[in-house]
C-alpha cells in the first residue's frame, strides 16, 4: 500500500498500530470485543495462516481463534511472527520468516521495503493492492454502516494469462511508480536524508524511491548532500517536471546555504529544474510555489498548501464527479436541461455547489461551468490564498466562485446560502467529518452530497451517521 493522501513518516503517526485506531484494523478487534488496555511486549514466537490485508497495510491471521496482526505479510503465507503487544482478544506481531509464500507475494522493487516505513505493500502485484483495497473499503462499510458496497465498486481486472512478467511491469510501472509528488525527507546521524523506520522515529537513509518522478534519483538525493545539513526537507513536483525544496532547520544554516546560492552563476538554479527554495517557510531563491495543471485547469500550490499527491488519480476523480454531475442532471425530469449539452445556458446550471474543505480550489475551478455559484470554504490560510488567486485567474471561477476562510460547518450553516437544491463536495481530512460537520451537513439537508475520501472507515462511520439522521434511513440526499 502506497498511501497518496497522507504525508509519509511524520512523526506523529510512526506508531502505526496506535493511528490505526479509526481503521479497520481496531475496527476488526472491536468485533472481538478486544479491551482498550494496553499490553506489554512478548517474546512468543506463532505461526499462522494470512487470511486478508487490513486497513494499514497488515495482514491478519489467527492462533487459537484470536486474531493475529502482522505487517509485510500477504493473503494465503504461513508466517512465523514474533508477538509485540498483546490485548484481550487480538495481538500485534512483527514478522519474523515467511514459511510458505502466498500466490500473490513477488519480491518488492524497492531496496529499502520492509526498513523504510514509506510503503507496505510492494510485495504485492497492483492488481492485488488494488483488490485488497476495495475488499478493505466493503469490509468498512459493512462493519460500521451495516451496508453492502460492493455492487458499486469495479471489478479488478486480472492481467491477461498470457502475459509476460516484463509485458506486465511495462504495463503498469507508469501507475505503480514515479506517480508522487510529494516527500518529506528527515536526517539521519550519519548525514543522510531518508524516511522514517517503519514504527520508529529512527530515519533510513534513501538511496532510490521509485514512487517519485526520475528526477528525485538522478538530481535531488546527491544536490542534498551538498546543501547545509538540517532537520527536515520536502520536495514537491509539479506536472512538468520542476519543483520545489523547503527546508527547516536551525538558523544557522540559512546563513550557510545563503553563502551557496550567493556563488551561483546569475540566473542560475540551485539545481536543475528548481524553481524555488525556502529555508523554515520563508523564500530564499526563485518562488515558495508551484503551478500544477489537473483536468485543464492550472492551480497556484504554495509550499505549504495541501494538493493531491498523485495527480493522475486526482484527473479520473475530477473526471468521475463530472460524469456523475452530468448522469444526474440528464437523468432527473425535474432538470430542464438537454442531454446533449447540460450546461448550455445559465439557466440550465445547478444553483450551488458547496465546495468544503476547498484546498487551493481543485473541484471550484474544475466544476464551476456545471453551477451558477460556487461557495469555496476552507480553514487553511495558505490554501485560501492559494484558492483565491486560482479562482482570480480562471474566467468562469471569478464570475461565479466565493471563497471563503472559514470551517466546513461555519459555511454550512452561513443563513445566506440556501443548501437545499446545491450539491455539496466534502474531501475533509482522514478524521472525517466529526460530530459537528455531521450535524451541520445533515441539518442543511442539501440536494446530493459527493464525499471524497482517503480513510475507508471514517468514510463507513460518516455515512452511517448520514443515512440514519432520517428516522427510516433514507438519505436526505444522493450520495457518491
Amino acid at each position: 500500500m502506497n498511501d497518496l493522501n497522507k504525508e509519509p513518516n511524520e512523526p506523529k503517526e510512526q506508531d502505526a498500530h496506535e493511528e490505526r485506531a479509526a481503521g479497520d484494523e481496531q475496527g476488526a478487534s472491536n468485533e472481538q470485543g478486544a479491551s482498550d488496555e494496553q499490553g506489554t511486549s512478548d517474546e512468543t514466537v506463532v505461526e499462522l495462516s494470512i487470511d486478508r490485508l487490513v486497513t494499514g497495510g497488515d495482514g491478519i491471521g489467527r492462533v487459537d481463534g484470536r486474531a493475529v496482526f502482522v505487517p509485510l505479510t500477504a493473503p494465503g503465507d504461513r508466517v512465523r511472527a514474533q508477538v509485540t503487544r498483546r490485548r484481550k482478544n487480538f495481538w500485534q506481531a512483527e514478522l519474523v520468516e515467511v514459511l510458505t509464500p502466498g500466490s500473490d507475494r513477488r519480491p518488492a522493487p524497492c531496496p529499502h521495503f520492509g526498513d523504510c516505513g514509506g510503503c507496505q505493500w510492494q510485495h504485492l502485484p497492483p492488481e492485488t493492492q488494488t483488490q485488497a483495497r476495495r475488499d478493505i473499503v466493503v469490509d468498512c462499510f459493512a462493519r460500521l454502516s451495516k451496508r453492502d458496497v460492493s455492487a458499486i465498486l469495479a471489478p479488478v481486472e486480472a492481467p491477461i494469462a498470457t502475459e509476460t512478467a516484463a509485458e506486465i511491469a511495462a504495463e503498469t510501472a507508469g501507475g505503480e511508480f514515479g506517480f508522487r509528488n510529494k516527500i518529506r525527507l528527515f536526517a539521519s546521524p550519519t548525514g543522510h536524508y531518508g524516511l522514517r523506520r517503519r514504527g520508529s522515529h529512527d530515519v533510513v537513509p534513501l538511496e532510490t524511491c521509485p514512487l517519485l518522478p526520475a528526477a528525485f534519483d538522478r538530481d535531488i538525493l546527491p544536490w542534498l548532500k551538498t546543501m547545509p545539513p538540517v532537520e527536515q526537507i520536502v520536495i514537491r513536483f509539479d506536472d512538468q517536471g520542476s519543483w520545489l525544496c523547503a527546508l527547516y532547520g536551525a538558523p544557522t544554516r540559512l546563513r550557510v546555504l545563503k553563502k551557496i546560492l550567493a556563488a551561483l552563476p546569475p540566473d542560475t538554479p540551485p539545481q536543475q529544474d528548481c524553481v524555488g527554495l525556502l529555508f523554515n517557510n520563508l523564500p530564499v531563491w526563485g518562488r515558495d510555489y508551484l503551478v500544477v495543471r489537473v483536468a485543464g485547469k492550472s492551480y497556484r500550490v504554495s509550499a505549504q498548501s495541501f494538493f493531491q499527491t498523485n495527480l493522475a488519480v486526482c484527473e479520473q476523480v475530477v473526471a468521475t464527479c463530472r460524469a456523475w454531475l452530468d448522469e444526474r442532471q440528464t437523468a432527473d425530469p425535474a432538470d430542464p436541461a438537454d442531454p446533449a449539452d447540460p450546461h448550455e445556458t445559465e439557466e440550465e446550471l445547478r444553483p450551488l455547489l458547496g465546495d468544503l474543505y476547498c484546498g487551493v480550489g481543485l473541484f471550484s475551478l474544475a466544476l464551476a461551468d456545471r453551477f451558477a455559484r460556487v461557495i469555496a470554504a476552507d480553514n487553511d490560510a495558505s490554501a485560501i490564498r492559494d484558492a483565491r488567486n486560482n479562482v482570480k485567474r480562471n474566467r468562469i471561477a471569478r464570475e461565479r466562485v466565493l471563497v471563503q476562510q472559514v470551517s466546513a460547518a461555519a459555511a454550512l450553516q452561513d443563513p445566506e446560502h440556501d443548501w437545499s437544491a446545491a450539491c455539496v463536495l466534502i474531501d475533509p481530512p482522514r478524521t472525517g467529518l466529526g460530530k459537528e460537520g455531521i450535524a451541520a451537513l445533515t441539518a442543511a439537508a442539501p440536494r446530493e452530497i459527493i464525499y471524497l475520501s482517503c480513510d475507508p472507515a471514517t468514510l463507513a462511520r460518516d455515512a452511517a451517521a448520514l443515512v440514519a439522521v432520517d428516522a427510516n434511513e433514507t438519505p436526505a440526499a444522493h450520495t457518491r
